[in-house]
């Protein structure tokens, strides 16, 4: 059972105004946190050795995911125009990448990093697909091929296999894509509407957020077996610690955590209203929450208490 008490409370160590609407949060291997806010079009860089806003940064139409590389920079992919935005390391634009024209029903974009193989994967649920940006390129590009992933929504990227996982809300099911042939090549069957999807790779484990409902798959790469663990809200995005524990944004205005050895909710930690995206930053050893409910950022210190 969760649990919500004044010292986790004392956990969440700053909170940090943004922009409006902030919805998708990722964080580089330099201490800095990157946070979409789609009702500005902005992207706010946070320092997080300060919990400081150091530079807010104008992207394309209702920014909705972003991720990083370490040698490549930002891509922010930005659903209102369908485009993504690449910046280098030092948050300059390098090129504004289009991945298709606008559809019916309005596209919703995420975008994975696979850093080994200088890719960027972009999900297109409203044309049901996946682009592959060539990120080494100068400058980048979107190749002519795309996977076709019926669909297709939160994505992430196994650092071992380098396979891609694919959520699929209308199948309830989560792809795998095979990065040497850029094909699908098997499914899970997950919970209700699965959104959100990150990867615990210590652990080899996958964790779906099933929005549909109020559990959290927790996949087994190897096996593939499923194991669903309720959270008691409707949850949304997730993010793993250096642990493999997984830590869920969730509709009642929390973060829940699911503890990798027991499979079971530990803690609960109030952030602000309608929490969305979630990232864990390594360097500080926090957990950081985009709350679209208020414009701001969480930044929940796992070891304060």
């Amino acid at each position: 059972m969760s649990k919500t008490s004044n010292t986790e409370k004392l956990r969440v160590v700053a909170t940090i105004p943004v922009g409006t609407g902030p919805f998708a949060v990722a964080v580089d291997v330099h201490g800095q946190v990157f946070v979409t806010s789609r009702g500005d079009n902005t992207l706010s860089v946070i320092k997080s050795s300060t919990n400081t806003v150091i530079a807010t940064l104008n992207v394309g139409l209702r920014p909705e995911s972003v991720a990083t590389d370490p040698q490549f920079g930002v891509y922010v992919a930005n659903s209102g125009n369908v485009t993504v935005t690449a910046m280098d390391r030092f948050h300059a634009v390098v090129a504004t990448l289009d991945v298709g024209p606008p559809s019916l029903p309005p596209n919703m974009l995420r975008v994975a990093i696979d850093h080994l193989l200088s890719r960027a994967y972009v999900t297109d649920h409203g044309r049901d697909r996946v682009s592959i940006i060539r990120t080494s390129a100068e400058p980048p590009f979107v190749t002519p091929d795309f996977i076709d992933v019926p669909s297709a929504l939160g994505a992430a990227v196994d650092p071992v296999d380098h396979r891609l996982y694919v959520t699929q809300p209308e199948f309830n099911t989560v792809s795998v894509v095979d990065p040497a042939t850029s094909e699908v090549v098997g499914s899970v069957a997950v919970g209700q509407q699965p959104m959100g999807i990150a990867i615990a790779p210590q652990k080899r484990r996958l964790y779906v957020t099933n929005s549909g409902f109020t559990t959290v798959s927790v996949i087994d790469i190897a096996t593939g077996g499923t194991v669903a663990v309720d959270v008691a809200a409707k949850p949304i995005g997730v993010a793993v610690d250096s642990h493999g524990n997984a830590y869920v944004t969730a509709s009642d205005g929390t973060v829940k955590v699911i503890d990798a050895t027991s499979n079971r909710v530990g803690d609960t930690f109030p952030v602000g209203p309608k929490p969305e995206g979630v990232a864990f930053e390594p360097l500080t050893n926090r957990v950081y929450v985009a709350s679209r409910g208020d414009g701001t950022v969480s930044a929940i210190d796992l070891a304060a208490a």
